[in-house]
């Protein structure tokens, strides 16, 4: 697979794509296999994408870098899940992590830019994949559990949260039945319990936090602002109103109250 196939398999907007064919057209640089191996290895991915960010200098739309990335993803992951079996639809809807945050930065900005080069490790290093609504990020870290992810643009209808775990669980043994008996667990603003207040019990939502015990939780925690209110750090009026939950949100920080992240993990539903 080539990048430039790789591009329209994601269906990277056009602008980008044509950016990223600029860029591979001029590239006047060949990263080294040490610093691709490091981003395929979870300990050493923020040292193996700061290395690369280093070599290739000013990339101030991570025109460069996503590249790059695209270029591992090409030589490397779309070969792994072939080797493994695993089919091009969960490739696909994995991969496009980057289109979607490349679109969301659009919406948001009003320009392209990759800002999420750090995180795309998981997905090019097959520790992370889509499957249906959620992702799923296989942790074998100092506690070994299995992340669940939520898409901005996830259906969190009942149905949908079901079947993706379903789905998940015939993943799990068909590829990782090494990981079957390991937790599930979910780190979010959307298990914060507060949500019941504001959204009400029959929210999408709030389903989806019921199918979490929750363990932690933390008030000092800030970067729910990034999610809820795209673009904005700071609370004061000028937050957006153009959901109900934005509405409610700002209404219900700005009188004061605190909102977090919270822990859980899932409860027995196989």
């Amino acid at each position: 697979m080539t990048v430039k196939e790789l591009t329209r398999a994601l269906e990277i907007p056009d602008e980008v794509s044509v950016e990223l064919s600029n860029y591979a057209n001029n590239r006047n640089c060949e990263v080294p296999n040490f610093i691709i191996n490091k981003i395929l290895q979870r300990k050493e991915w923020d040292e193996g994408i700061k290395e690369l960010q280093e070599i290739l200098g000013d990339d101030s739309d991570g025109i460069k870098i996503l590249w790059e990335l695209l270029n591992i993803i090409a030589n490397y992951s779309y070969q792994e899940y072939v080797k493994r079996g695993i089919v091009e639809d969960i490739f696909t809807a994995t991969m496009r992590f980057c289109t979607r945050f490349l679109n969301e930065h659009y919406r948001t900005f009003h320009t392209y830019k990759f800002v999420w080069a750090w995180w795309f490790p998981r997905q090019i290093s097959l520790n992370e994949f889509r499957i249906g609504a959620l992702e799923y990020e296989f942790v074998n870290g100092e506690n070994k559990e299995i992340a669940v992810h939520i898409p901005s643009d996830a259906d969190l209808q009942k149905e949908a949260v079901t079947q993706s775990l379903k789905d998940f669980f015939q993943f799990r043994k068909s590829y990782f039945s090494e990981w079957e008996n390991v937790k599930l667990t979910c780190d979010s603003w959307m298990l914060m319990p507060e949500l019941k207040e504001l959204l009400g019990e029959y929210s999408n939502i709030v389903g989806f936090q019921n199918l979490f015990e929750i363990d932690t939780m933390d008030y000092d925690a800030t970067w729910y602002m990034g999610w809820i209110f795209p673009g904005y750090e700071n609370v004061n009026e000028s937050l957006p109103e153009r959901t109900s939950l934005q509405r409610r949100m700002k209404k219900y920080l700005l009188d004061g109250k605190r909102f977090g992240i919270a822990k859980g993990h899932l409860k027995n539903i196989e």
